[in-house]
């Protein structure tokens, strides 16, 4: 088989070498393949921004380890946030981290291909430092308001609770919550929850609503499940269909939400700074596993203070949306009687 020299010229193959801390950067076609044991070494406080680094000038691949023998999957969100274009998953199993991938791939009409947002492109780009992020942090408030069609397998009928998180850094993927439990009722049921927090990093957050049918000894059984990015979700109300554990629709099966998004910032950026320093020292004392009575007591501690200081801050919020509603109203009046 004879090939043009020309043609050939215009074609750039990716080679497959093995990786050298050492040699960043290396050539622009060079990647290097990890198995996920052995990338975790680089996903450190120690070497993010080198791997980072490398991530911005070269392609890498992750996939599953080999004791994987059960097909299971790793967490991809931490490997995409050091920007590894290629995450492998093992598709035949139809568990949380597909999910995440198949909300992940959402955009871009789900061809297999979106771009890297512009705080990933930037050379000082660090995922374990939140203060230099280039990103302007929001609020999500999300309002549980009911579903409908709810179908359990087997006979039966279902007793739905909802759960509500967000994946994406490390500070983002620690908000999970959990709407209360509607006995007995799939065809409507409704439960008026709000949740609230902060997302450090929009660009990279995923949000993953979940249904399960809790049993008669209290455990959860997958109903349904739906994974967004949040740049993509509209605020207002929203009619959210239902898929299953392979991200294939559920006829009939919705939940309908409210969503408000809001800069985290506004009016209140001494309060946003030390709530996010109180998080990630909670983070970090997490890690560590420490059972030190002293130490204990300052997480308890931590958590008092972030519970009053999001208190003081939705206070804040609340009279501030009042007062906005209060002017509109008088200015709707004033125009009215001229």
């Amino acid at each position: 088989l004879r090939i043009a020299i020309e043609l050939s010229d215009l074609i750039v193959y990716c080679r497959s070498v093995r990786f050298n801390d050492e040699k960043i950067p290396g050539m622009y076609y060079d990647m290097s393949s990890f198995a996920e044991n052995k990338v975790d070494k680089y996903m450190t406080k120690k070497m993010s921004a080198s791997f980072a680094r490398y991530n911005f000038l070269q392609l890498s691949r992750i996939y599953p380890k080999g004791a994987r023998v059960d097909s299971s999957n790793y967490d991809p969100t931490q490997m995409w946030n050091f920007g590894s274009q290629l995450v492998a998953l093992n598709y035949q199993t139809p568990d949380r981290s597909m999910q995440l991938n198949e909300g992940k791939f959402t955009p871009n009409r789900k061809c297999g291909f979106i771009l890297q947002p512009e705080c990933m492109r930037d050379p000082m780009y660090d995922p374990f430092d939140v203060q230099k992020l280039k990103v302007e942090p929001q609020t999500v408030i999300i309002t549980i308001l009911g579903a409908r069609n709810l179908l359990k397998q087997g006979r039966g009928i279902p007793s739905p609770f909802v759960e509500v998180e967000a994946a994406g850094q490390e500070i983002d993927s620690q908000n999970r919550y959990k709407t209360s439990t509607k006995s007995d009722n799939g065809l409507n049921p409704t439960w008026n929850e709000t949740f609230e927090w902060d997302v450090a990093n929009p660009e990279l957050a995923l949000i993953r609503f979940c249904v399960q049918d809790e049993d008669v000894f209290g455990e959860p059984n997958f109903l349904g499940q739906a994974t967004y990015p949040m740049k993509s979700m509209r605020t207002g109300y929203r009619s959210i269909q239902f898929q299953n554990a392979y991200s294939e629709e559920l006829e009939l099966a919705t939940l309908l939400i409210h969503l408000e998004v809001r800069n985290a910032r506004d009016d209140s950026d001494d309060l946003y700074s030390s709530i996010q320093e109180l998080r990630q020292q909670m983070i970090r004392m997490n890690a560590e596993g420490s059972v030190m009575q002293d130490q204990s007591e300052e997480l308890a501690a931590a958590q008092t203070r972030l519970f009053d200081l999001t208190a003081e801050r939705g206070a804040r919020q609340k009279a501030k949306s009042k007062s906005v509603r209060t002017t509109a109203t008088r200015t709707h009046s004033n125009a009215r009687s001229h």
